[in-house]
């Protein structure tokens, strides 16, 4: 009898682990849960990304915020920093979380992720760039910037006297003006108060990946900030036709909508998960 009950039991263990694999299985299908790795650009840190991995989360995704060295709290000596050693944090904690993510990158996250993304392909559920840099291989962000006949970004630069670091001039007036001119006062007053020099090195490092492995990426996305001073709306166009990126969305906002508008760019991130 005993042994009767024990098979009974079994039976309903394995049955409840098919309907939890199901039940996961259709989850993945509608998008949900998805696991977010999210970089932020020069000039800012992790923290920009707190009000969209909030709402991300609320919805039951699992978000990560990269915090590049140098950057937000992070005390990395500048001349230990590279442009390879950001790839790394980012390939590092990808592989440190189970099954494939959505990879998303701004300014020169996007630079940092599309050579990530090359390192770790099978890792990539979807690549999503909101105004990321897309270098081609063997071009640096800041040969990319040099192209931008529509950024103002040129004309606020401050660098240090060694030449190792740049920062923004005057950024009480022009973190508004070049990155986020429809933010809130205390959007602006964060942003100068954690605004820290941004090291030369790594975004003057040519990137280095195989073309033919990021063509293999299916899934990549552009959202695109239609009234940006950093990276210009016609610029951002031109690089996604350069990479060749079919799935583009749009928001009407500056350099930083996810400090700007945020619910508007989570809308377009629940949208592509669910695709």
């Amino acid at each position: 009898m005993k042994y009767v009950k024990d098979i009974a039991l079994l039976l309903l263990l394995i049955l409840s682990l098919n309907s939890c694999s199901k039940d996961n299985d259709e989850a993945a299908k509608d998008g949900n849960h998805s696991t977010f790795v999210l970089v932020h650009g020069a000039w800012q840190a992790s923290f920009v990304w707190d009000k969209v991995k909030a709402s991300l989360e609320a919805d039951g995704n699992k978000v990560v915020l990269v915090e590049l060295s140098g950057h937000g709290n992070d005390q990395t000596p500048v001349n230990e920093i590279t442009f390879d050693g950001y790839v790394k944090q980012v390939t590092d904690v990808i592989n440190s979380l189970n099954g494939p993510v959505v990879l998303v990158g701004h300014s020169l996250g996007g630079a940092i992720v599309t050579q990530a993304a090359c390192k770790v392909p099978q890792k990539i559920g979807k690549l999503i760039y909101v105004a990321g840099f897309i270098p081609q291989s063997g071009s640096s962000v800041f040969d990319y910037s040099a192209k931008d006949k529509g950024t103002s970004i040129p004309s606020v630069l401050a660098f240090s006297a060694d030449g190792s670091t740049v920062t923004i001039a005057n950024p009480e007036v022009n973190m508004r003006e070049v990155f986020c001119k429809d933010g809130s006062d205390e959007d602006i007053d964060l942003l100068v108060q954690k605004l820290r020099p941004e090291p030369v090195g790594a975004a003057g490092t040519p990137l280095n990946y195989s073309n033919e492995v990021y063509s293999t990426i299916a899934n990549k996305y552009y959202i695109y900030t239609m009234e940006d001073k950093a990276i210009s709306f016609p610029f951002q166009q031109q690089m996604v036709a350069e990479a060749h990126i079919l799935n583009t969305y749009e928001i009407k906002s500056g350099h930083s909508p996810f400090l700007s508008k945020p619910g508007e760019l989570v809308q377009i991130l629940n949208t592509i998960i669910k695709k």
